[in-house]
């Protein structure tokens, strides 16, 4: 069962008259560009103007006032000229079934906590996990697939609270997972596996 979800950068138009007359409790939210569950906002140098796809008004924005939403992007999109990084800055697609890994939160050289748990959005660069033991923003992680044995380092950089004890963590790797990594699962991309590499390598040298 594969489970499809967006993400998309965004910022709350500032023409509140217009938008409550729609939507009484609810602010319209301007998409900027698309995301994904894991990747952190792109460094932004200032404040930029942002014109509202439904008022046409225009208002500048700090990189503060962007937030990540979960939401389809609308057809046609134009991202703003900020957020053009399209499938660049996405890096590779993801994929949305749930894959079981060992996961281990680490301090230096001390095991701080070691749990089986599901990676349920993934990709090259960066994992949605579901995990019960507590984490913080920045602390180091090791996920390994127990199918293959392949384990990738990362760090904590999103933390949502679904209750029963359970947070989603968002994880973004250190580097680029092998592609090996999510094995048949692993998410669309034009990288090679490592036993195409080595057979490629092997060509190129003889």
């Amino acid at each position: 069962m594969w489970e499809d979800s967006s993400y998309c950068w965004v910022v709350l138009c500032k023409n509140s008259w217009f938008h409550l007359r729609k939507q009484l409790f609810n602010h319209h939210r301007i998409p900027l560009g698309e995301t994904d569950a894991v990747t952190p906002l792109p460094p932004l140098d200032g404040p930029f103007r942002v014109r509202c796809d439904e008022c046409g008004k225009e208002y500048l924005y700090k990189p503060s006032d962007v937030r990540k939403y979960e939401q389809e992007l609308p057809d046609p999109f134009a991202p703003h000229p900020l957020f053009r990084f399209g499938e660049e800055r996405r890096r590779s697609r993801r994929s949305f079934k749930s894959v079981g890994l060992v996961v281990r939160a680490v301090a230096g050289e001390t095991l701080l906590s070691q749990e089986n748990a599901s990676a349920i959005s993934a990709s090259d660069h960066g994992a949605l996990i579901a995990l019960s033991a507590e984490v913080q923003i920045g602390q180091t992680l090791y996920l390994k697939n127990p199918r293959n044995q392949i384990e990738v380092k990362g760090r904590v950089v999103r933390i949502e609270k679904r209750g029963k004890g359970l947070a989603h963590v968002g994880v973004e790797f250190s580097e680029p997972a092998p592609t090996d990594f999510w094995g048949d699962l692993r998410p669309q991309s034009n990288r090679k596996t490592t036993a195409e590499r080595e057979s490629a390598n092997r060509s190129s040298t003889s």
